[in-house]
């Protein structure tokens, strides 16, 4: 075989030759072609506002997490923000180290900038997390802004839902909440008790209407 083909001229064993490796190359091409795409190391996580991705519930290191979905634009969720800022700010003074507070941003739109001035605007001192593939969202099967999830040193969700029942319907609100469902279920995580109520329907800002 070896002598058949050094007996082919010099110019049809070059054609061959490169015939064979541009073979090779499509078949190459064809492989990669089918092969995951991946999207980077972000994926699947959220990111803080200088870009780097975070897990709210590992970094925490074993303490009780509460993420509080929100959005720059949501009235209701704006409304809330004083509301929020008194929770965290008794929580953490009465349980320091026991609990870490998070704000979650769902839009995918609202750029990190756009974050920090609203941050400002609100007067939030928390750190904020961009949950632009909604893994957060998925994980806290949260479904409007504002709502919250909580999450046991264990990690495990205990409960998700509204922070309380200052609004009855979207547009119509009590003159004062009556109930406390955020506080009331970090309260009993905190004292190593089952949550009462796993879970209550928010009245805000749909996050299946973002993009």
């Amino acid at each position: 075989m070896g002598r058949r083909l050094y007996s082919i001229p010099v110019a049809f064993r070059i054609l061959i030759v490169s015939s064979l490796f541009l073979c090779v190359l499509r078949e190459s091409s064809r492989i990669r072609a089918f092969e995951p795409v991946r999207i980077g190391v972000d994926e699947g996580n959220a990111i803080d506002l200088n870009g780097a991705v975070v897990d709210p519930l590992k970094s925490s290191g074993g303490k009780v997490v509460v993420l509080i979905f929100v959005r720059v634009d949501c009235p209701i969720s704006n409304r809330y923000a004083p509301t929020i800022r008194g929770i965290e700010r008794r929580t953490r003074l009465e349980n320091a180290g026991r609990i870490a507070f998070w704000l979650v941003y769902p839009d995918r739109s609202e750029s990190a900038e756009q974050i920090r001035k609203h941050e400002r605007e609100f007067g939030y001192d928390l750190p904020a997390l961009r949950d632009v593939r909604r893994s957060l969202v998925t994980e806290s099967h949260a479904l409007a802004t504002p709502e919250a999830a909580v999450f046991d040193a264990n990690r495990k969700l205990v409960y998700h839902g509204r922070i309380d029942n200052l609004y009855e319907d979207f547009g119509r609100a009590r003159p004062a909440a009556t109930t406390h469902e955020l506080e009331d279920a970090i309260r009993a995580t905190l004292d190593g008790k089952e949550v009462a109520n796993a879970s209550a329907p928010a009245v805000g800002c749909y996050i299946s209407d973002l993009k």
